[in-house]
């Protein structure tokens, strides 16, 4: 076993160890972040654009295309259609009825 292999197995029995601290760290900060009330409009924003997101790529892949496909046929780049169905970037709503409609589908929006 060569010195940087044995660096490398002193590295990984480290984070072994310290693996649950760092979790439990991070899961602590994510805790209070979702019960802050100062975050809640930004909560909300997030589980919008995760829902819509999620649904979007639901559609492409029901009716089987893959992102480069449906970007060709909504004259637009696949990267852009990933972003999209990432939820991190923002689209109008013409531009979910233009991808409902190459999926064969509508978009219905309903307040409640």
């Amino acid at each position: 076993m060569t010195t940087e292999d044995k660096k490398l197995l002193a590295e990984i029995k480290n984070i072994k160890k310290n693996g649950d601290k760092i979790y439990e760290a991070q899961a602590a900060e994510r805790t209070a972040y979702f019960k802050n009330p100062a975050n809640s409009e930004n909560l909300l924003k997030a589980r919008l654009s995760i829902s819509i997101a999620k649904m979007m790529h639901e559609a492409r892949i029901s009716v089987g295309l893959t992102q480069q496909e449906l970007a060709t046929k909504l004259n637009t780049r696949q990267s852009y259609i990933a972003e999209v169905e990432k939820g991190k970037r923002n689209i109008t709503v013409e531009t979910l009825e233009r991808y409902a409609v190459a999926c064969g589908r509508h978009v219905e929006l309903k307040m409640v």
